[in-house]
């Protein structure tokens, strides 16, 4: 069934394998591959969820400035009379320039009550203003945890990044490893069929009596050799088709498996052009959540600071009742209320130790950024330039690879003519498989190369 489900989703993306591929076979190139896998995987769906995270933060330090109804009743009954009754009703409006608007009423009477608490009876409306002239006056909590809020958005979208970066270096290394186990088994079956043939072509020779009998044991050794080099090469083949699938999904939730008619194609690299390493030092993702966390700190150090400054805040509040034609008509510049808040620390060392801790917190963490520049500015260059040496040493191993052929053709037509020998013919057969193994490593390396050039620079 999961077969079935893999083959209807991706038959129509698969082209027919080459020539040189069984006929059976269909291509399941990389960039198929990484597309199935950045959509579907389940950390591709936990990188989206990521962003939802972001914007929660963002609305939750929005939230601090949501306006506020308040109300309470208080009332108290006794020996038939009724002591107090307290109605009160508010709207309080947060602003981002530290001033609070206020809007309010009241309706209190009571036998028992106190005689500044006396509305009239029909209430009494107020309305005003709340300043911190100190503390506050230029950011306070509020602002703070909104900013900081905003810094948490941005830096969900650049965790969501690095972790769709992360998974496309470790699916890269599973297709890659693919790639290799499967080129491996195909060469050692193909290198394999060569030397059964080769031997039975010695056993007719040996019935005519051109050759003596050893030379097909040393044929039969190495028929031996090769079927058991296979069978490690198809074992590991196998490990890695299975290893591959579990990068396989559907929605991020049904695992898929891989059709065992599917077979890697390596996509053509060219030399990397030149990369601009300082711009990409500088738009990396964890250089980026670097500079957000320093900003998180100065945010916090600013807030520190204002805890130096003293505490004062004035309240106005204007006052009017329905006793006439309106609350505006009948409002006078008479009838109000206000008050004011002062406090401060005298020595304040609490808030000059809290300042100077963070004050260090931003040195470290600066130090930190420009360490983590460098380091990053290194690993871009190193890993391109190990790329640019494996793109030229491809270059000379296929031109190796070319002239071990030549000695073998040249080897055996030699044989043929019964001027050499089947050790000869063994020996430059196994320089010749070696040769197109080692080339194998390196087309593997030069793709894993790329593969973690992309991942260092953050190339999503």
């Amino acid at each position: 069934m999961r077969q079935l489900i893999f083959l209807a989703m991706f038959l129509p993306f698969v082209s027919m394998g080459q020539s040189t591929r069984q006929d059976s076979a269909q291509v399941f190139t990389y960039e198929e591959y990484m597309e199935v896998v950045m959509q579907h995987h389940p950390m591709a769906f936990q990188a989206k969820l990521k962003l939802e995270s972001g914007d929660a933060y963002l609305q939750k330090g929005r939230g601090g400035f949501d306006p506020k109804l308040e109300g309470n009743a208080n009332q108290k009954y006794y020996d038939g009379k009724q002591y107090y009754s307290y109605l009160h009703g508010g709207l309080k409006i947060p602003t981002w320039f530290g001033v609070e608007l206020m809007a309010g009423y009241d309706n209190n009477v009571g036998y028992r009550l106190n005689d500044e608490s006396y509305t009239p009876d029909l209430g009494l409306w107020n309305a005003g203003i709340s300043v911190n002239l100190g503390q506050g006056m230029f950011i306070d909590q509020r602002r703070a945890d909104l900013k900081q809020a905003k810094l948490m958005q941005q830096n969900t979208v650049q965790e969501q990044k690095l972790m769709l970066n992360e998974l496309k270096l470790q699916a890269s290394q599973a297709y890659y490893d693919w790639y290799k186990a499967y080129e491996k088994q195909n060469l050692l079956a193909n290198n394999l069929s060569l030397v059964e043939l080769r031997l039975l072509n010695l056993r007719e020779s040996v019935k005519y009596g051109d050759i003596p009998a050893v030379d097909t044991l040393k044929a039969s050794i190495q028929v031996q050799d090769r079927l058991l080099k296979f069978m490690e090469a198809n074992l590991d083949l196998t490990n890695k088709r299975i290893w591959l699938n579990t990068y396989l999904w559907q929605d991020g939730f049904l695992p898929l498996e891989m059709d065992s008619t599917l077979v890697p194609q390596l996509s053509a690299v060219s030399t990397p052009p030149l990369i601009d390493v300082d711009a990409t030092v500088d738009s990396h993702p964890e250089i980026l959540l670097f500079q957000n966390d320093i900003r998180g700190v100065m945010i916090d150090t600013r807030m520190k600071r204002e805890a130096l400054k003293p505490q004062l805040q004035v309240k106005y509040n204007a006052l009017g009742d329905q006793t006439g034609n309106g609350i505006v008509q009948d409002y006078t510049l008479s009838n109000y209320k206000w008050g004011a808040t002062f406090a401060y620390p005298i020595f304040t060392r609490k808030e000059r130790a809290s300042v100077k801790l963070n004050e260090i917190k931003l040195e470290t963490q600066e130090s930190k950024l420009v360490l983590k520049k460098t380091q990053l500015s290194y690993k871009i260059q190193s890993v391109q330039n190990a790329l640019n040496n494996a793109i030229t040493q491809i270059s000379v191993q296929e031109r190796a690879v070319q002239m071990y052929q030549v000695l073998l053709d040249a080897e055996q037509n030699l044989f043929n003519a019964g001027e050499s020998s089947q050790f000869l013919i063994n020996t430059r057969d196994q320089n010749l498989l070696a040769a197109r193994i080692k080339l194998i490593e390196l087309y593997y390396t030069r793709n894993m190369l790329q593969a973690q050039l992309d991942y260092v620079r953050c190339n999503i």
